[in-house]
């Protein structure tokens, strides 16, 4: 009961502030074009924020910022002291998560730039050369450190920003998942119609994601018809198909994703996948004493996404942990690996 006070005190303060207000239309949109507004009208990249993509204790002018130059949140250009030109990518990532490849993508516009990754979380992966992290917490304490720089109307405008960030990460790691699956039932009930509430689910899957990414095969997390979920990809090597094992929500699914090619030449899917459950131990959840997944209700054989991805599925248990859930899915890769070459020709026979 005390932390489902402290959160909901939390929301309050947040939704009381006027940068939540503000923000509710375009969430990453609103803090990048705030950013660009706070960096043209202070100038200043003297500070430990910018430390590792330039010299901080040289001078600087001619100081630009271009929204959305080459699709980059913002990017950067000043002149050194020694007239030197220096190139800074901003990737803003507050409802959406840190994604690797568009890092390397942004760096192949400009080879001699530096890119600076904000985030609210620690992305998955080793950011690649040249980019480097900063926390919204750093970027509050940069602010914060500009409030004797800018006029007083724009001072007050940033000092409500900064209480508003600092209760979102306050309130973001006070609702955290913790150790299990699920989301408490007190902690639903304080997102209730709360926008951060996407944002906090992102996180969660984006988290289990990076639990299994050392797997050595292709993992996502993502949202589809407003429900987020992660997964990963195998490969069905011979074929252009692939199979996934995929969470969302409650339900653990098995998915064979059929390629275009594959899915005009062997017509009938749905008796592909009858032979392919019998056949292996996809779509096989094995059940009785399963201390992770449960009987679903009963429903249609299979179900589908665009006509080609066909999955079948099992329900989580309420009180299972990440922990039980990840090592699940590890244990679930291992026994799809031994089955693929028979799924493979399975499809190549038919």
């Amino acid at each position: 009961m005390e932390n489902f006070n402290q959160l909901l005190a939390l929301r309050n303060k947040i939704e009381n502030t006027l940068n939540y207000q503000l923000s509710l239309s375009n969430l990453e949109l609103y803090h990048s074009n705030l950013f660009a507004v706070v960096l043209e009208r202070s100038e200043c990249i003297n500070h430990k924020f910018f430390s590792d993509v330039v010299d901080i204790n040289k001078k600087y002018t001619n100081l630009k910022v271009f929204r959305e130059k080459n699709k980059i949140d913002l990017t950067i250009e000043v002149i050194d002291e020694d007239s030197k030109n220096h190139v800074i990518f901003i990737e803003n990532k507050v409802k959406s998560l840190p994604d690797e490849n568009q890092l390397i993508r942004y760096s192949e516009k400009n080879s001699s730039a530096k890119g600076k990754l904000l985030s609210l979380v620690e992305p998955g992966f080793e950011l690649p050369k040249s980019w480097f992290r900063r926390s919204y917490g750093e970027l509050i304490e940069y602010y914060s450190d500009l409030l004797k720089k800018v006029d007083e109307t724009f001072r007050l405008f940033l000092i409500d920003y900064i209480d508003y960030m600092k209760n979102v990460e306050k309130f973001i790691e006070k609702i955290s998942y913790g150790e299990l699956y699920f989301l408490e039932d007190s902690n639903n009930k304080v997102l209730e119609g709360m926008r951060l509430r996407s944002v906090i689910e992102k996180i969660h899957y984006a988290n289990l994601q990076n639990k299994i990414a050392d797997l050595g095969y292709k993992t996502y997390s993502d949202r589809i018809r407003g429900e987020h979920h992660f997964g990963i990809d195998l490969p069905i090597e011979g074929t252009t198909s692939s199979f996934d094992i995929q969470i969302q929500g409650n339900q653990y699914r098995h998915k064979v994703n059929f390629s275009i090619e594959d899915k005009e030449r062997l017509g009938d899917l749905e008796r592909i996948c009858d032979i392919i459950k019998e056949k292996t131990c996809l779509f096989n959840f094995n059940l009785e004493n399963n201390p992770i997944l449960e009987k679903s209700s009963s429903r249609k054989k299979w179900k589908a996404y665009y006509k080609k991805d066909f999955y079948d599925y099992a329900h989580i248990r309420k009180d299972v942990s990440c922990k039980k859930l990840i090592d699940y899915i590890k244990e679930d890769v291992k026994k799809i690996e031994e089955n693929l070459n028979i799924v493979k020709d399975i499809i190549l026979e038919n």
